[in-house]
């Protein structure tokens, strides 16, 4: 695995931590996501 990809795979295991200890941020993220799809369409 090269340098950017284990940086990459790390960034998101942050992110995931973040997200479950932080349930009003997960509620944030998800409703942003959900937001993005709806105008994309």
């Amino acid at each position: 695995m090269d340098t950017r990809s284990k940086t990459e795979e790390i960034r998101w295991q942050v992110i995931k931590a973040m997200l479950n200890e932080f349930p009003p941020l997960k509620e944030r993220v998800k409703s942003y996501l959900e937001e993005g799809q709806k105008s994309n369409r």
